[in-house]
């Protein structure tokens, strides 16, 4: 039997899993009431005798003591009872009682109580809930907060980073409010194997996505949160009966499109979606923002035409209803215990309509203006002031918290947290503070304590930023990040009005991975010439450090070389670079194998750097040898259109190297790559999918094509035969063909447990949306 405390139902919710238990065990038909309309009646049952022959009282006491319960009956609720002399009188609490309390209320209540049974405490509901399992099952807050059920999802975590994620998420139950949307989203993730949920800032994506995943998790999901493919490339079983689902949240990055920097990533992506999509019992939940899915699908061609776009499922402020909107407002403040004289102003003049039907509302701005630490030293005319500027400036919720009810020294470790994107190390972050402090301390006068990172941080957490414990063993391995995105999208606001912020982080940032923020393909943050300089000082004079943990591979001081080269063509366009780039350049290692980071910062950054005459006389005195390792690596259309560019740059003949003997060798092999870098990645597109010999025979025919292509473009000036030939193996393909149908026909073979969770938790009512939502505040 699970034993629940009904802490994550609100009283309106406890009143009603009162009701449906109370007529399930005694086949009443109670009838629920207008708050306030009847005073001491939640619940009655009318005879023709008697319209009050059984009332009932539900308490819900979840957060208080036996004495509170026993004041209140004593002092207010028998008065009650006495004026609407029932027959029989029920008390319903979710307070655990002893039989020695139960003994006490009922001779407070005598005559009214007739026996000890109708005191009904948390012990009897449970008992009420395994013998009506149906009604459990309809109050998804309640069984999804059993003990029982969070330590099975719990011992469905693989990761330790996962477990953590889950177990925070036991709290944030009791504030989700169940809509047609977690049944409509459940189904496109079932039928579809990949859920990509799309949606404004704050409009509760992933709440949603949080709500499936510990569902899933409850029905013996093994749950994988990853920050990126390759994480959970290592973790998917090749075993179709093991039930896996990959979270990834904010997947395209929480401002940019920043995390495909590459056709290798993108491919990687792409790839992966395919092989989710047609593995029996794995599944792939994304979230993201609509404007940054809109411009990856401007960008990057294969994220535009994957599979990903088919299986969106779109979030809209337009997609709450208003009883829905209320539900969220009334349970942020039940849960969060907000005063009552906070209370008191939402409830007078029904200002909570406002909020309701504000334009602006969303699930982020209700959370914030529930927030304790946030609003706790508002007297009341103020706390109403900030409720409306937030719903009319929602970019704005951060401004009056971060300018007011934080220290300048709080603000520079979140700008320090800000400078290094999504999830940074504790070690790291400490490492990169106490820069910072520094400077605070040489620039400003500050004054630090000993201790200021935990000081700051305990300050911090919660209110603006979050902890994850990677290891319950190892207490250090922890990581910091935002509470929620808004917060950085003020701060990037915040950044971009100022230039001493942008300099304060800056001048203090330690690791190269700080000055992501500034990358002028992905930010909006603008780098002016004086900020250049700094960065191109900083750089000369060796500022920054090499992290091996970050870089664990033998090449990691190329590795460091290579983001030096691309940060200073990329963010130093308008500063003289010249003598920096060349001593940078002259680092990379010719005599090694290049990878594909080597390979794309030298090309990108040669063709992008100008006015540097060192750095071109240098080029051009290497060019055969820097062009060999680039021509080696290139495998794309693009990359090959790149390399024609970078002839004409450094004013080298492209025409003459297609004619010599080395340039035909290094120019068919090129292609070679090429063709056979397009078919693994068309072939991959379709093997897992494909049904038909004729659509294989679609793709050669492309590959064909782009073939004949690149050698018409790559020598031009000969007619050139290729000795090489893509061949379609039909034998091969009518194999994976066969197999392919065959999964077709195996996909009922997902073990997936059907829930239909807005039908049960339907509202039979005829009330208004307007009169329920009264009703729920009053």
């Amino acid at each position: 039997m699970n034993n629940y405390d009904f802490s994550t139902l609100n009283d309106k919710e406890f009143e009603q899993i009162s009701k449906d238990l109370l007529n399930a065990k005694f086949d009443l038909q109670l009838q629920s009431f207008k708050s306030g309309k009847d005073k001491g009646v939640d619940l009655r049952f009318s005879t023709k005798q008697n319209n009050n022959s059984i009332v009932v009282q539900a308490k819900h006491y979840s957060k208080s003591k036996y004495s509170d319960l026993k004041s209140i009956i004593k002092n207010k609720e028998l008065n009650n009872v006495k004026n609407l002399n029932p027959d029989r009188y029920i008390l319903v609490t979710s307070l655990n009682l002893s039989a020695i309390q139960k003994d006490e209320l009922k001779i407070i209540l005598d005559p009214y109580i007739k026996t000890s049974n109708d005191i009904i405490g948390q012990e009897e509901l449970n008992e009420y809930l395994s013998e009506f399992s149906h009604i459990e099952k309809k109050y998804y807050k309640l069984w999804l907060s059993s003990t029982n059920i969070i330590s099975e999802i719990l011992n469905n975590a693989v990761e330790s980073r996962t477990k953590y994620f889950l177990n925070r998420l036991t709290d944030k139950i009791k504030y989700y409010v169940v809509t047609e949307k977690l049944d409509l989203a459940n189904n496109i993730l079932k039928e579809e194997k990949i859920l990509l949920i799309t949606g404004q800032p704050g409009i509760g994506k992933t709440s949603l996505a949080e709500m499936i995943l510990f569902e899933r998790a409850k029905n013996n999901f093994k749950i994988h949160k990853v920050e990126n493919i390759k994480e959970a490339e290592d973790v998917i079983s090749n075993e179709d009966k093991i039930k896996q689902i990959f979270y990834f949240d904010d997947f395209l990055g929480a401002n940019y499109a920043e995390i495909i920097n590459s056709h290798k990533t993108e491919t990687q992506l792409t790839s992966f979606v395919d092989r989710i999509r047609h593995s029996p019992n794995k599944y792939l939940l994304l979230t993201t923002r609509t404007i940054v899915l809109n411009l990856a699908n401007d960008r990057y061609e294969k994220i535009n035409q994957s599979s990903l776009n088919d299986r969106k499922f779109e979030l809209k402020l337009s997609d709450y209803d208003k009883y829905e909107k209320a539900l969220i407002l009334y349970n942020h403040f039940f849960h969060k215990s907000v005063t009552k004289k906070f209370y008191n102003v939402i409830i007078d003049e029904k200002f909570y309509l406002k909020i309701i039907n504000h334009d602006n509302y969303t699930p982020r701005i209700i959370e914030f203006i529930t927030d304790d630490s946030k609003i706790k030293l508002f007297s009341d005319s103020e706390y109403k002031q900030f409720i409306i500027n937030n719903l009319n400036n929602p970019k704005e919720i951060w401004r009056f918290s971060y300018n007011n009810q934080i220290t300048y020294l709080e603000r520079c470790l979140l700008m320090t947290l800000f400078s290094f994107g999504n999830f940074v190390s504790e070690n790291k972050l400490i490492r990169a503070f106490e820069k910072r402090l520094q400077y605070e301390i040489k620039q400003h006068n500050q004054v630090v304590d000993g201790n200021q990172f935990n000081k700051s941080i305990k300050l911090l957490l919660n209110g603006f930023i979050s902890s994850t414990l990677y290891n319950s063993i190892d207490k250090n391995k922890r990581s910091y990040n935002f509470i929620n995105p808004s917060l950085a999208d003020f701060l990037i606001g915040q950044t971009s009005e100022s230039l001493s912020e942008k300099k304060g982080i800056i001048n203090n940032a330690i690791f190269l991975e700080q000055l992501d923020r500034f990358n002028p393909k992905t930010s909006i943050i603008h780098l002016d010439q004086e900020l250049q300089l700094i960065i191109r000082d900083l750089i000369k004079n060796d500022h920054f450090l090499i992290d091996k943990k970050e870089y664990e591979d033998k090449n990691q001081i190329i590795f460091f070389n290579c983001k030096i080269i691309t940060i200073l063509s990329d963010y130093c366009s308008e500063v003289n670079i010249d003598n920096i780039y060349l001593h940078y350049l002259k680092k990379i290692d010719f005599k090694i194998e290049w990878n594909y980071t080597i390979f794309s910062t030298i090309l990108n950054s040669l063709l992008k750097i100008k006015d540097c005459p060192q750095t071109e006389e240098y080029v051009n005195k290497n060019f055969l040898k820097i062009i060999r390792k680039i021509i080696a690596i290139a495998d794309s259309e693009f990359e090959a259109d790149e390399i024609k560019d970078l002839f004409d740059k450094y004013n080298q003949d492209y025409n003459e190297f297609s004619k010599t003997e080395e340039g035909v060798e290094l120019i068919e092999n090129m292609i070679i790559n090429i063709i056979q870098t397009s078919e693994n990645e068309l072939t991959d597109q379709i093997k897992d999918e494909v049904t038909e010999i004729s659509k294989v025979e679609e793709i050669y025919e492309e590959i064909f094509s782009t073939q004949e292509k690149l050698i018409k473009e790559l020598f031009p000036t000969s007619n050139h035969n290729l000795f090489f030939e893509v061949k379609l193996d039909k034998s091969e393909w009518e194999n994976i063909i066969e197999e392919n149908q065959i999964k077709e026909n195996m996909r009922e073979y997902d073990e997936w447990e059907d829930n239909n969770y807005k039908k049960e938790n339907y509202d039979s009512t005829n009330l208004s949306d307007e009169d329920k939502i009264n009703d729920l505040f009053n």
